[in-house]
């Protein structure tokens, strides 16, 4: 049985503009066949072993960053808190400018992340939400042979609605996104309920309509059309996905090239006790799923 994160279904059903489906089948690949393709990763130079004698500095950096993790909550501040870590981790003599373009990246990409999960806890608050994340919901398809799972953001106890809510860096980013919805249908699935609603936050303003305007879905109904229709286009897209991801055995192996870009190498770099450094978070689920 193959299991599937909610997070990945828009890619995976090729919805994703900033992620596609390739990068997911091959997270997939390496979760079932973590040895053959950490081997040929190495071997290839996907990802590189370094000597004792090299240091690197994700440790560090990830310990400065921990400073501003849980109080980081809106855009404006992201170019202050890195120019701060910056300055400090440069103070460190044997720093590179690898070392110092690993932190750029990984500082961006967790600002994101953590911008959005400190404004979720904002939004739940202000709109009077139940939390979620406190179960993990799955849904199994037998005919096909996959499983998807996931944990829910919030829910609307009092109108029976499924809420996923999504920050949003700039004004011009609250609009509808198909990938968006993929992933409320993904919800609504393993939950085994018919309405949601995505919730949009931004600069300290919640986009919460529950009719559809021209940025905002309102209440998604897979019942009624036009979400009906939509939702079972996301159910046999699903089932393609998964077809697809079968083609792959521990004999026919995907194209790494057709996924990671070879400028991108190496995407992590390992020390003598195996352990990972320097993981480009693009592609962290991945050097993940090889250890």
């Amino acid at each position: 049985m193959t299991t599937l994160e909610i997070s990945n279904i828009a890619a995976a059903c090729g919805k994703n503009p900033y992620e596609n489906k390739q990068k997911i089948i091959l997270l997939l690949l390496c979760r079932k066949y973590k040895a053959i393709y950490k081997e040929m990763f190495k071997n290839i130079g996907v990802i590189e072993y370094i000597s004792e004698d090299i240091k690197t500095f994700d440790i560090e950096i990830k310990e400065l960053y921990l400073e501003h993790k849980k109080s980081v909550n809106n855009p404006k501040d992201f170019k202050t808190i890195e120019k701060n870590i910056t300055e400090k981790i440069k103070l460190k003599k044997e720093i590179t400018k690898k070392d110092l373009e690993y932190a750029k990246v990984f500082i961006e990409s967790s600002l994101k992340k953590d911008c959005g999960t400190n404004s979720e806890k904002t939004v739940i608050k202000k709109q009077n939400y139940t939390k979620g994340n406190n179960c993990m919901f799955s849904f199994t398809n037998p005919e096909y042979n996959w499983t998807v799972r996931g944990f829910h953001d919030a829910t609307d106890n009092d109108n029976d609605l499924v809420v996923e809510i999504k920050t949003r860096m700039k004004l011009q980013n609250v609009r509808r996104n198909e990938y968006d919805l993929y992933q409320l249908f993904g919800y609504l699935l393993v939950m085994k309920k018919t309405r949601g609603k995505i919730v949009q936050y931004f600069n300290d303003i919640v986009y919460d309509s529950d009719i559809p305007t021209f940025n905002e879905f309102g209440i998604v109904d897979i019942t009624i059309e036009p979400c009906k229709s939509k939702f079972e286009m996301f159910m046999t897209e699903l089932n393609i996905f998964f077809q697809e991801l079968n083609v792959y055995s521990d004999t026919y192996l995907i194209n790494i090239q057709d996924v990671i870009m070879k400028t991108e190498w190496p995407i992590a770099v390992y020390d003598s006790k195996d352990t990972p450094h320097n993981v480009n978070p693009l592609y962290e689920k991945i050097i993940q799923a090889l250890n």
